[in-house]
């Protein structure tokens, strides 16, 4: 036997999105209404009793309702249109290292126009995860609705510039290491204001600078190639005893007759 369930009719407490808006009378299946809508202070049944009271409530709602449509839409026009930059670190490919939420957005708002709004609110099917220019809807109450743009740039990368080249300073760029080798040896030198030239000392016989020896390498070669080390030395002296030692012949015996 087919059973038809009964059909109740109720007054909406408060808005609630998939029915309609405070004060509405609507009819809904008589389950959904005692099992749900009533006991979550949605709805009530519709009596005379509570039809008259709810049409006071409405007054008073109406009221509010425009309040709150002058508020959001004075929202509305300071954060239509608004451009939101969000800078951030990327894989070569552009991906996000992390995402853009909603909450970033909210408080982005908040820090730009030092506006607060519902992080809810922000229409965001899914998180932003590449670099692009993307139009967010703000639903602040009900019809009154702004668009905000949100731009996702990259930290590190110019327009026009490679894959994966990062730009630095000029004056960061610009140092020693990047000065030609043979700069070092002609620039000239001071020292306790006598100036002298680091490639004359370098080929030059030592000299005092204000009671300084300074040695130059060249000399410090050349001893060291003139004169072999005391290992060297006492190495060369053995093996020159072993080589006479070894040319030392018996002498030769006397044939004379005595």
């Amino acid at each position: 036997m087919y059973y038809k369930e009964e059909v109740l009719k109720i007054i909406l407490i408060r808005d609630y999105e998939k029915l309609g808006y405070a004060g509405d009378i609507i009819n809904v299946k008589d389950g959904y209404a005692k099992n749900y809508l009533i006991p979550n202070n949605i709805a009530q049944t519709a009596t005379t009793g509570n039809i008259k009271q709810m049409e006071i409530v409405k007054k008073s709602l109406i009221k509010k309702e425009a309040k709150n449509i002058e508020e959001a839409s004075k929202i509305g026009e300071i954060i239509d249109g608004m451009q939101i930059k969000f800078v951030v670190n990327t894989s070569p490919e552009g991906k996000l290292y992390g995402s853009i939420t909603n909450k970033d957005i909210a408080e982005k708002i908040l820090e730009e126009k030092n506006v607060e709004i519902d992080r809810k609110k922000i229409e965001l099917d899914e998180h932003l995860k590449e670099l692009g220019v993307y139009d967010i809807g703000v639903k602040l109450y009900k019809d009154v609705k702004a668009v905000i743009k949100v731009e996702v740039v990259s930290e590190g990368f110019v327009e026009g510039a490679p894959e994966g080249v990062v730009v630095e300073d000029a004056e960061e760029s610009v140092g020693l290491e990047g000065a030609p080798e043979s700069a070092g040896v002609e620039v000239a030198e001071k020292d306790n204001g006598i100036e002298y030239d680091s490639k004359v000392i370098s080929e030059e016989s030592a000299y005092e600078v204000d009671g300084v020896e300074i040695s130059e390498a060249k000399d410090e070669q050349k001893v060291s190639e003139g004169k072999p080390d005391n290992d060297e030395k006492m190495i060369s002296g053995e093996e020159n005893n072993e080589n006479i030692e070894e040319n030392k012949t018996e002498p030769e015996p006397d044939n004379k007759k005595q």
